[in-house]
């Protein structure tokens, strides 16, 4: 597919040198008018130039697209990882747990032992607003996969699950359930984007 459309965006370019070519025969071949020989190879020499000129144009937007697009990436990527963090840290508060370590291991939530402060929660809804913003902005500058935000997109909902349910009812038992899975939600982000790797190498 991708081979296919780099030949359609070729065809132009290809069609025009091939032109070129064609005129200069020609012109060899079948004029004897010194002026109209001259004329014929300054359009050939344009049919060669101008496809040369724009893909030269064409590759040079490519990379600096592509590393604009890296950079971009990459900045979008560590924002979503200090927010997910952040996030982490309150979520431990409130299942009572030590530093989670990531990846994140599995974990028996006890509903009961909650500690339903409202400190954590308000740093939480912060916290979500912030992820849904960014979620916005990846949407409006294309920078991560589909995958990447699906991820996102269940973190959020179950995050606003959180909320409701802490506003509204108040129900332990399915506070933990929303907390059980958005840890798991959390590892999937952590391990897609390969945090443990990246975080070594940038202690090393």
């Amino acid at each position: 597919m991708v081979l296919t459309n780099v030949f359609l965006k070729l065809i132009p370019y290809i069609l025009s040198i091939m032109g070129g070519f064609v005129v200069f025969d020609v012109s060899q071949k079948y004029l004897q008018d010194p002026q109209w020989i001259d004329l014929m190879n300054n359009v050939a020499a344009s049919l060669f130039a101008v496809p040369l000129v724009f893909l030269f144009y064409d590759y040079s937007h490519f990379l600096v697209t592509r590393r604009v697009q890296k950079h971009q990436h990459t900045n979008l990527v560590n924002a979503l990882d200090g927010c997910l963090l952040k996030i982490l840290h309150q979520i431990e508060n409130i299942i009572r747990a030590r530093k989670l370590e990531i990846p994140i291991q599995d974990i028996n939530l006890d509903y009961k032992k909650l500690d339903l402060n409202v400190k954590y929660f308000r740093v939480i809804k912060k916290q979500l607003k912030f992820l849904e913003d960014l979620l916005y902005k990846s949407d409006k500058i294309d920078v991560l996969d589909s995958q990447h935000t699906q991820i996102l997109s269940f973190i959020a909902q179950n995050l606003n699950q959180i909320m409701n349910e802490y506003k509204y009812h108040n129900s332990r038992r399915e506070i933990a359930k929303y907390i059980e899975t958005t840890l798991s939600m959390i590892n999937d982000w952590f391990y897609s984007t390969g945090y443990t790797s990246r975080k070594n190498m940038e202690e090393k």
